[in-house]
């Protein structure tokens, strides 16, 4: 891995400074052994009550003074807060709230940085959780599970386990995707000859979902 990183943990909690809750937070903070906030993520982390290890960002939404808190303050401004915290922090899975729904640039900005970045990354929000799909993913979920799967680039896709099977197709942003798709049965089986297939799920599959992405293809690669 990289060796400039400077914050590492098993899981880590990155929180954003866009729509959140306290409620959120806290339920993702269960499964994190760290908390780093995203610039003005630091506002949302802290009135949750919950322990900040670093706070990353260019610094431009702040409320609060950070007192003894770490913090690295990054000032270019090619990439986002959340982007300069995937730089500094090394993780076997990493948590996101605060990053989807509010401006939809900076969601679209979100999706992009997942596309760059390999590790694996999910992000949360009120209603549904979002990530990359690993070369191959195997998860157990209730008949009927609402998912949806779209093409962040042009790639083959293969699904066993949808209500609408996913045969070994091409996929790309302006071709076929795969929203308001179900599960069919309980178990679901992808595979993707590239990465770039983002699956949106309810935020209620948030624990098989990390289980796997820890113990699965992201897992083996890292």
């Amino acid at each position: 891995m990289n060796q400039a990183f400077i914050h590492k943990s098993a899981i880590t909690l990155l929180v954003g400074a866009g729509p959140t809750s306290k409620e959120m937070i806290l339920s993702s903070s269960a499964y994190a052994s760290s908390v780093v906030a995203a610039d003005g993520g630091f506002n949302a982390a802290t009135d949750a009550g919950l322990d900040v290890a670093l706070v990353v960002g260019d610094m431009d939404s702040q409320s609060k003074p950070f007192g003894s808190q770490n913090f690295l303050e990054m000032k270019e401004q090619d990439t986002t807060d959340f982007e300069k915290c995937l730089q500094v922090c090394d993780a076997e899975v990493f948590l996101g709230v605060g990053f989807l729904g509010g401006r939809l640039d900076h969601q679209m900005a979100a999706f992009s940085a997942l596309l760059r970045d390999k590790r694996a990354i999910i992000l949360i929000d009120t209603y549904q959780l979002v990530f990359i799909v690993p070369p191959e993913f195997h998860i157990n979920l209730e008949h009927g599970t609402e998912v949806a799967f779209y093409p962040l680039v042009g790639l083959r896709a293969d699904a066993v386990g949808l209500q609408w099977p996913l045969d070994d197709v091409e996929m790309a942003p302006g071709g076929l995707i795969s929203t308001s798709n179900k599960v069919d049965g309980t178990f679901l089986k992808l595979k993707v000859n590239r990465h770039g297939l983002l699956a949106i799920l309810p935020v209620g599959c948030l624990e098989p979902v990390l289980k796997e992405l820890r113990t699965g293809s992201f897992a083996e690669e890292s």
